[in-house]
């Protein structure tokens, strides 16, 4: 097969807690994890461990493994898999199948697969070769005899047979989002071949980034058959590097075994930077244990950096624990707020504190004043975006200072016309109901802002929701509309409410701008019953003269308002 080699270097970074967390998929994943939550009593102590765990990786670009026994809990189902393969046939290579990420092997950059109804999967494939050997005595490696030469994972490999059995299932299904997706094959209550009543069930599962492999096998039977032959490992395109678990070769067998599962790492230099950070952004330390010493409250972030030596690509993770000191009360300011009001904000410490409490307050981390007993809120005045903080001090316990912080960002309101005026429509047939293009509204409500969306709304509390959105065009019927159109004293003539949301596409603020709706009847011209006359009285006498149209409107609308 093509063999991609990588000639520039990809570079994703990938914070965790930043919209979508990347979650660890199995064993082989990418993770860090910075531990829980931490408290320090301050009466006794001033410093603790924290500690993180993530996954270690090594260089993926040499062809050597390391093969180990991990415990028997399968990360994945090993029945109903997404993909189907080789349904009811026996002895097949299924079609060759598309990987979505590069998995790197012996060194080779691997993007396609295909499968073989024997228990092998092999990336050096080859479309136009449909038969999967089944007989073999050799030992692997082996690149001589088909059973063996033609396959690169063995999960195992022994001669099964799909063809005798309408439940069995062998399918793959590729699982997760980047960096951490996996390709998952199973073989689920295969027969074995010759012994039909005896059922193979294992599977192979391959990590996208860390380029490990593992295999769990369920039931492994032996059959007379075939002299009961099988084999576990993985080996190179050249079938002369193979990496095989101990007792596990053909020679080792006939061998049974139930409940067990092994993973192939490559093996090489760390290619991992593991880093702690303070809540500043400071590198503090560089192992996963570390002794910190916080003046109150601070957060802490484990951070790992992975590169994939096969590819380049490069892919960071954190993660958060806060260390509390904890002191004789406790101070807690709230979440972090985003406004786009213009209203002061008040900030309260003392809550909890006990009398005689002296607080400090600091603005990005300047103090506002000297410690003080009468100012246990501070006020923040819009539009002073930063950090807020707090330090609360019990004279009593003079060591142990209280702090907390919150972090205020203040937007800009809206800009938009809410004194728009009703939207006029006519009533073609005269029924009462009509058609409203709502879309030829937006400018007029966004005074032509192209970082606004408008969605519209038959009731204020679904525009606040942002919920039930009226369908467009809107017809004034619309059982979306929880305020009808309702007629008046006037023939025709009708209004109704609607209320638009207006959402800013670069922040979180809102507008929402209520208007009516007006249906009224086409207008059908009346012919006025008498002529306009007029004197030609201007001393010219030359056939002209000025007409005041205004005085036959009445008579021409047939009684109906004026637009």
């Amino acid at each position: 097969m093509k063999k991609l080699i990588p000639n520039c270097l990809l570079t994703l970074l990938f914070l965790c807690g930043f919209l979508t967390p990347v979650i660890a998929q199995g064993p082989g994943s990418l993770f860090v994890d910075a531990g829980p939550d931490v408290t320090i009593d301050c009466s006794t102590a001033t410093c603790a461990d924290i500690t993180a765990t993530f996954l270690e990786t090594f260089d993926t670009s040499g062809s050597s493994y390391t093969v180990n026994s991990i415990p028997f809990t399968p990360p994945f189902p090993f029945d109903g898999l997404a993909n189907p393969l080789n349904p009811d046939i026996d002895d097949a290579w299924s079609d060759v199948d598309n990987l979505p990420f590069e998995f790197c092997f012996f060194g080779n950059l691997e993007d396609q697969f295909q499968v073989g109804s024997n228990g092998v999967i092999r990336f050096d494939v080859d479309a136009s070769d449909t038969s999967n050997a089944w007989a073999f005595s050799e030992d692997l490696p082996n690149n001589t005899n088909d059973a063996l030469g033609e396959a690169n994972v063995f999960t195992p490999v022994h001669d099964i047979d799909p063809s005798v059995s309408g439940t069995e299932e062998i399918a793959y299904e590729v699982l997760g989002v980047f960096p951490n997706r996996v390709l998952v094959v199973s073989y689920f209550n295969v027969p074995m071949f010759s012994c039909n009543s005896l059922l193979a069930t294992h599977m192979a599962v391959f990590y996208e980034f860390s380029n490990v492999i593992e295999i769990y096998i369920k039931d492994k039977p032996t059959c007379a058959w075939n002299g009961g032959a099988s084999a576990l490992g993985i080996q190179n395109n050249a079938g002369d590097t193979a990496y095989v678990p101990p007792g596990r070769n053909t020679s080792d067998g006939p061998w049974t075994t139930n409940d067990e599962a092994w993973s192939f790492e490559p093996v090489g230099p760390p290619t991992y930077v593991f880093e702690w950070l303070d809540s500043t952004g400071t590198v503090i330390g560089t192992t996963p244990t570390l002794n910190v010493c916080p003046s109150g409250t601070e957060i802490y972030t484990a951070r790992v950096t992975w590169t994939n030596t096969c590819n380049g690509d490069v892919v960071t993770l954190t993660d958060d624990v806060v260390v509390f000191s904890n002191g004789p009360f406790v101070i807690d300011l709230g979440p972090d707020i985003e406004t786009c009001e213009a209203d002061d904000i008040i900030l309260d410490a003392g809550v909890s504190a006990p009398a005689g409490t002296t607080y400090e307050w600091f603005f990005n981390g300047v103090s506002q004043g000297p410690p003080s007993t009468t100012a246990p809120t501070f006020t923040v005045t819009a539009p002073n975006p930063g950090t807020y903080s707090v330090e609360a001090i019990d004279p009593s316990d003079p060591t142990c200072p209280v702090l907390d912080s919150i972090e205020i960002t203040f937007y800009d309101p809206l800009i938009v016309d809410n004194t728009i005026g009703p939207i006029i429509e006519c009533d073609p047939d005269s029924d009462g109901f009509t058609e409203f293009d709502l879309t030829l509204v937006d400018p007029l409500i966004t005074l032509g802002n192209p970082d606004y969306v408008v969605t519209y709304h038959g009731t204020l509390i679904n525009a606040e929701l942002n919920q039930l959105p009226l369908m467009n065009p809107y017809v004034n019927d619309s059982p979306y509309n929880d305020v009808p159109i309702t007629d008046t004293a006037d023939p025709g003539y009708g209004t109704g409410g609607v209320w638009a949301r207006v959402a800013s596409l670069t922040t979180p603020c809102t507008a929402i701008v209520p208007f009516a709706l007006e249906v009224r009847d086409s207008p059908m011209a009346v012919t006025p019953s008498a002529p306009l006359r007029r004197c030609d009285d201007d001393g010219a006498e030359d056939g002209f003269a000025q007409f005041d149209l205004t005085v036959v409107e009445p008579e021409v609308l047939g009684g109906m308002p004026p637009l």
